[in-house]
């Protein structure tokens, strides 16, 4: 009961599984749909925050590098700012000072100057100032004079702080160029307080500036009240902008705001564009470092990236939609042909097992009405031997037979078997041949067999074999009944004619020469004809083999064939046996007989050997021959053997017919035909391949 309740769970288990599998195939498309919208959803989400974070990392890194190049740049400027400013204050701790400009006189302080100006181009004069007198020197000319000038008034005029700058001013040497005054709040050699200053061109930074390329997009230096001092841009006009007061604008007031040094954004006061700037207090000195670049430059690349991302994002998710739809169409039509299939399947004319292990888990509608079934689920759990008998007809048990052949499909890849099933509701036996292919997927061995029913086919073969002997024992028949007529009436007759004519061949002494030799040659006739007619009737019932047996039998045959040809025929047989049953020493003299025949006819073989061999439980009979042996290929001229046709046909039928195996071996070296017949006392209980006998030692074909 335990395993009638196991092997119901099983298949009311593969009932529901079914079922699940009908209903989830029908939901299938809408989790795909579902499935290929969440991958576009993510794909789409992905590419936007990856756009985000290369905006984001872009800007940084772009504002990273204008901080390094602004801090470069402050370097470089407070060095030429030191370099010129410390020359003047050296000019200006040295006598004579502008206190006592009458003990020494303004040409010498003005050499003075001119004497310590030793920096770079960049400085183009030093001055000093004490508000009563002031004196500049360049590198081609010095000043000397009583009164201010009035772009250092205001550096006069300031109370407090240590430096100044002046707003851009013309080059006393060179009108059409723009210096920048810078000074310091100094002490003089005479103990009074002024300003040491020198003007200032920064050519320097032109050049660095081509150097950055493309890369910075402005430059420029600004006091710390706005006013533009010098300036370099690729993304504005900048011939009227040094002098220029961008103290007001929104960009210079939020960097007020931020600090000395940082990072500042938006409209450029230059041009109308976005740019990001990174600027830097020089030290001390109310001056400011600024570099840029235009926003849409640092994009540049940025959006180049963001549309190959959209780009990508839109053909993953036409690749999903395409991908889904495919596999939607697939899924339909995979559907439409389980549906065609499982329609094949159940009214197919045989039955087909699908086995998991040694358990049937499918099964088609056939099995009912083959099998004896209440309905086709109820094959599933079942197991080969279930719908067996216990043993098959060899003996050996159906249970372990089974498992040896899977093993053996899965082995081999295939195998096609005879098996006796038998029904489940009336115990009936049947026969069937069996079709199974094996597959094996790491622990589990799946199993298709495919099922005919054979009986319809064994009653037939039994129709025909019993009509098929019928013919032969009539045939049998009627070749005696012949033979017995031709030797009993023909054959007689022309012994009397012969006999006649050899009375007148006695009294021929009256006749012509002509007329002797026509009776002499009609006598000849006469005889020729008795002898075949004696021939053809032996041949067709010889009377040895009723009166003497089959040995005489074969001898008289093979006699008759030494006669009749070229042929030496060796003869092995035994000096004594027994009767045989007629049927069976006819049947081994006829096989004997068409080989033969065979043998003159086609071999073109030197000899022939006859072999009879008699055992207790069986009688063997071979012929062999040295010819060129039998053409098993009916399309293939070129053989030169003999074909296998309807003789050797008939013999092998003979021989089922007595239950008795049927053999031909052939190669170009000769051709051996080989019959046993087994006698009442040793019919074998196994069954036999009807093409070949294994007789070990017996065998001397080949």
């Amino acid at each position: 009961m335990p395993l009638e309740d196991s092997v119901q769970s099983q298949q009311r288990a593969r009932a529901r599984g079914g079922f699940l599998r009908s209903e989830l195939s029908s939901t299938a498309n809408w989790a795909l749909l579902a499935y290929a919208a969440l991958a576009v959803a993510i794909g789409g989400a992905f590419a936007a925050l990856w756009v985000r974070a290369d905006y984001e990392q872009t800007l940084e890194a772009e504002r990273g590098r204008l901080r390094n190049v602004t801090v470069a740049l402050q370097s470089a400027t407070l060095a030429m700012l030191n370099d010129g400013l410390g020359d003047a204050v050296a000019a200006a701790s040295e006598p004579p000072t502008l206190g006592n400009p009458g003990r020494t006189g303004g040409p010498a302080l003005a050499a003075s100057l001119q004497k310590h100006l030793k920096g770079g181009e960049y400085v183009r004069a030093l001055f000093l100032a004490d508000g009563a007198h002031f004196a500049l020197a360049s590198r081609h000319r010095l000043i000397d004079s009583p009164s201010t000038p009035a772009w250092l008034g205001a550096a006069l005029s300031a109370a407090g702080g240590g430096h100044w700058v002046g707003a851009p001013m013309p080059d006393p040497e060179n009108p059409s160029r723009l210096v920048i005054p810078i000074a310091r709040r100094t002490s003089f050699g005479n103990g009074s307080v002024g300003w040491a200053g020198a003007l200032f061109r920064f050519e320097g930074f032109d050049k660095l500036f081509q150097q950055f390329g493309s890369s910075v997009g402005a430059l420029f230096l600004t006091s710390h009240d706005g006013t533009v001092l010098t300036v370099w841009s690729r993304v504005a006009q900048v011939e009227h902008l040094p002098g220029r007061n961008i103290g007001q604008t929104d960009l210079f007031r939020r960097a007020l705001a931020q600090g000395p040094a940082g990072i500042v954004e938006g409209y450029s006061p230059f041009a109308r564009t976005e740019m990001i700037y990174a600027y830097d207090l020089v030290s001390d000195y109310p001056l400011y470092v600024a570099t840029g670049q235009a926003r849409q430059l640092i994009l540049a690349g940025w959006r180049e990236r963001r549309r190959i991302s959209i780009a990508t994002a839109t053909a993953f998710g036409v690749l999903v939609l395409v991908t889904t739809a495919f596999l939607s169409h697939y899924m339909r039509a995979l559907r439409n042909r389980e549906r065609d299939y499982r329609a094949l399947f159940n009214n197919a004319q045989f039955t087909v097992f699908l086995l998991e292990g040694e358990r049937f888990v499918d099964a088609n509608r056939t099995v009912v009405s083959m099998f004896g079934l209440p309905n086709e689920r109820a094959a599933i759990g079942l197991t080969p031997w279930d719908l067996s008998p216990e043993h098959q007809p060899d003996g050996q048990r159906s249970e372990d037979l089974a498992r040896e052949r899977v093993a053996t499909a899965l082995r081999e890849g295939g195998l096609t078997f005879e098996w006796v099933h038998r029904r489940a509701d009336t115990r009936e036996t049947f026969p069937a041949e069996v079709n199974i292919s094996t597959l094996s997927t790491g622990d589990t061995t799946l199993t298709l067999g495919v099922v005919h029913d054979m009986t319809p086919r064994k009653r037939a073969e039994q129709d025909l074999r019993f009509l098929s002997a019928e013919l032969m024992r009539l045939q049998d028949e009627e070749r005696r009944r012949i033979g017995r007529d031709l030797h009993d009436s023909t054959g007689q007759s022309l012994a009397a004619l012969e006999l006649q004519l050899s009375q007148l061949m006695h009294a021929s002494h009256a006749l012509s020469v002509e007329a002797r030799e026509q009776l002499e040659l009609c006598a000849r006739l006469a005889k020729h004809c008795s002898g075949e007619i004696r021939t053809a009737s032996y041949l067709l019932h010889p009377p040895l083999l009723d009166e003497l047996g089959l040995a005489s039998a074969l001898r008289w045959l093979a006699d008759g064939l030494r006669a009749r040809s070229t042929i030496d025929v060796r003869l092995d047989l035994p000096s004594q046996m027994d009767r045989l049953p007629p049927e069976e020493e006819l049947a081994l003299f006829r096989v004997a007989q068409e080989a033969l025949t065979n043998v003159h006819r086609h071999a073109a073989s030197p000899w022939a050997q006859i072999r009879l061999q008699v055992r207790p439980q069986y009688v063997v009979l071979e012929i062999e021959d040295a010819g060129r042996g039998i053409a098993t290929d009916p399309g293939d001229p070129a053989s030169g053997g003999a074909r296998l046709g309807v003789g050797l046909a008939g013999m092998r039928e003979r021989i089922r017919q007595l239950g008795g195996v049927f053999s031909v071996a052939s190669t170009a070296a000769g051709t051996c035909v080989r019959t046993t017949i087994f006698l009442a006392s040793g019919r074998p209980r196994v069954r036999r391949d009807e093409d070949r006998y294994e007789a070990g030692a017996d065998s001397h074909c080949g």
